[in-house]
């Protein structure tokens, strides 16, 4: 096994760690410092560099890091000050220093949580990418992204938490637990155009170098959503418990389901002699 992969098999072991104990925390009404948070989340963040740097390389890495974070600044400064794509809100301090209204940390989020589930959609390490392909990948890469927000949104807007803040004016004024129906609406098509424009620019190469550890990626999601889950339960909000872990858990089903016909394409191929397409490495 090489190092790079055990690396990121320690960072997993870490996050999981560091969460154990912060849901032990919910569970057990225990005190956790903010130290502890602020553990948690550079975990979770060294862990998608990590992951990304063994699959992609460093360059596809530094280049999805790149989209994901610039594109989710622009959305969150819009967001902030006209409340396009995702309704209007602002931040509080709690996340630190803002640079137009948004926290530094917050375009971050996006890299990760867009990483981990693209992750878990890339399984050959050989595969043509028509456009099809790629569309059907961004779709269902995007749908995972907005699984995740169902459970997060909520709770870190509450009054708990105070991370941000819903204005009151919304143009569709639905909300689920005080979060507008346009912000989940906002995450999908944000997340769509990260990841179409990294799989286009690299369509003409094979992006995923290395695979092999898309489960610690499973593991990663599967921990987000214990995490929503216990924290949500805490507030009391179980319609966005619903909701959100069954999103999360069709992703799960949907990713893996056509992770196992991909694999069982490429055996089928290399069985019967066939080369798989490939692109430039």
């Amino acid at each position: 096994m090489s190092k790079s992969r055990l690396v990121v098999h320690a960072l997993l072991i870490v996050y999981a760690a560091l969460l154990a104990y912060v849901i032990l925390g919910l569970v057990f009404n225990y005190y956790v410092s903010a130290d502890v948070f602020f553990d948690l989340s550079f975990a979770l963040l060294f862990f998608a560099i990590a992951q990304a740097v063994y699959e992609l390389g460093v360059r596809k890495a530094a280049l999805f890091f790149i989209l994901t974070t610039m594109i989710g600044y622009a959305a969150e400064v819009l967001g902030t000050n006209v409340g396009i794509p995702f309704g209007k809100y602002s931040y509080s301090d709690v996340l630190g220093e803002r640079v137009l209204g948004v926290p530094i940390v917050v375009p971050v989020v996006w890299f990760v949580i867009a990483y981990i589930c693209l992750s878990m959609m890339r399984t050959r390490k050989k595969a043509g990418r028509g456009d099809r392909q790629i569309i059907l990948t961004t779709i269902i890469t995007a749908f995972g992204v907005v699984a995740w927000d169902f459970l997060i949104d909520p709770m870190f807007s509450s009054q708990s938490y105070g991370y941000w803040t819903w204005s009151s004016h919304q143009l569709i004024p639905t909300t689920l637990s005080g979060v507008p129906l346009t912000n989940f609406l906002g995450w999908f098509v944000v997340a769509m155009i990260m990841v179409s424009l990294f799989l286009y620019i690299t369509k003409g190469s094979n992006p995923m170098m290395k695979r092999g550890n898309t489960t610690d990626s499973v593991i990663i999601y599967v921990l987000l959503m214990i995490d929503g889950t216990v924290a949500n339960i805490a507030l009391g909000h179980a319609l966005v418990v619903i909701i959100g872990v069954t999103a999360m858990l069709a992703f799960i089903v949907v990713s893996r389901v056509l992770s196992m016909k991909e694999e069982a394409k490429e055996e089928s191929s290399q069985l019967k002699g066939v080369p798989v397409q490939t692109g430039k490495q």
